[in-house]
């Protein structure tokens, strides 16, 4: 799964405007079968992930260092631990997509 450069730029903007802190954790090992399906339909892919960790995990913690420690200490999504915190996960997921679906969709006039 690669994201398509330009399209990450395109959606980046929008994602900095949702109600998120982003950070690009750089190449992350793994994979996710979305990628095919952009391939194959011949769209752009841009794959992000989304949090769901409780904010007072992460209290005090003053630079994306400090963060990303704390992070990797939280079961990943395909554990049997992973619990996210329902809010605010859900409604700054929804932001998320819906800023960045209004970046790629047609605008009215």
């Amino acid at each position: 799964m690669v994201n398509d450069p330009a399209a990450v730029e395109h959606t980046r903007g929008a994602l900095a405007a949702a109600p998120a802190r982003v950070v690009d954790p750089g190449p992350v090992t793994g994979s996710e079968d979305v990628g095919e399906f952009a391939v194959e339909a011949g769209v752009p892919c841009v794959f992000w992930l989304l949090g769901g960790a409780d904010p007072a995990d992460f209290g005090g913690a003053t630079s994306t260092g400090e963060f990303a420690a704390r992070a990797a200490t939280l079961p990943s999504n395909h554990s049997p631990q992973y619990a996210p915190v329902i809010e605010p996960t859900l409604t700054i997921g929804v932001g998320a997509l819906v800023s960045a679906a209004r970046a790629w969709l047609p605008r009215n006039t």
